[in-house]
């Protein structure tokens, strides 16, 4: 075993679930690891992190997560959910606003990762550098997180976006891409799960590039400047929804 890195026994005792857990997230990519022989080793420093996002705060299920999102976005979709849980969606967003606001900045972007994570499962991908371009330019994948502009990360060295998990699998077989420690990625996906019950094509794209979006998918990184870009997009987006008036607020799509 290498040094930082775990067995999948420990590292199952770390994040207090049974070993078969660690090989489907293993599988699925949702946590990075690397061949050691025949064993996996998974480095600890991603363990720490995804132990990390499943402290601070409860979740939000995949389906309200993805109205927060819809109204945080002013999205169609926002248009089209029930006038309690556009209420409620409403209600969450000032509240996880608020609760980001008031907290120092590495716990409210724990804080914002956590409440969020259920939108999509993260899966960290090695690829060909070669084939990056073609990867942004892939139909089936929203470019978000460091892949956008306005992150203001300028990534050019990796791609980031979300694709619905029904096109996972196709999608890896036709980069090739296999699972990757943190530090060996250079594709970040953002798998959508089936009963996240996702919005369409030309609404995902609104909201995956939306800031509430890409402020959750800067706080997954970990690094500083990631997390200070992610705080700077809420608090953008925070004041943007203060200077709304209630009459505003009640009309539109949000």
């Amino acid at each position: 075993m290498v040094a930082d890195s775990l067995s999948v026994a420990a590292a199952a005792a770390v994040l207090g679930v049974h070993p078969q857990r660690i090989h489907q997230r293993i599988r699925e990519g949702s946590l990075p690891a690397e061949r050691v022989g025949h064993q996996w080793a998974v480095d600890a420093s991603d363990l720490h992190r995804i132990k990390n996002q499943t402290r601070p705060g409860r979740p939000l299920s995949p389906r309200s997560a993805w109205d927060l999102l819809a109204v945080a976005a002013n999205a169609p979709e926002a248009s089209k959910l029930s006038p309690s849980a556009r209420s409620r969606a409403r209600s969450r967003l000032r509240n996880l606003l608020d609760d980001v606001a008031s907290a120092d900045l590495d716990d409210a972007a724990a804080r914002l990762a956590s409440a969020l994570r259920n939108r999509a499962n993260r899966a960290l991908f090695a690829a060909s550098p070669r084939d990056l371009p073609d990867l942004r330019e892939d139909e089936r994948i929203h470019l978000s997180g460091v892949s956008l502009r306005e992150s203001n990360m300028s990534a050019g060295d990796l791609v980031e976006g979300y694709l619905p998990a029904s096109r996972l699998g196709a999608f890896v077989d036709d980069y090739l891409l296999s699972p990757a420690s943190h530090a060996r990625a250079n594709v970040v996906l953002h798998v959508i799960p089936a009963d996240a019950a996702h919005p369409a094509h030309s609404s995902l794209i609104d909201m995956v590039q939306s800031p509430l979006a890409l402020a959750a998918d800067l706080a997954e990184h970990g690094g500083v400047r990631e997390r200070d870009e992610a705080l700077r997009s809420l608090s953008d987006l925070r004041a943007r929804l203060a200077d709304k008036t209630p009459a505003d607020r009640g009309t539109n799509h949000g």
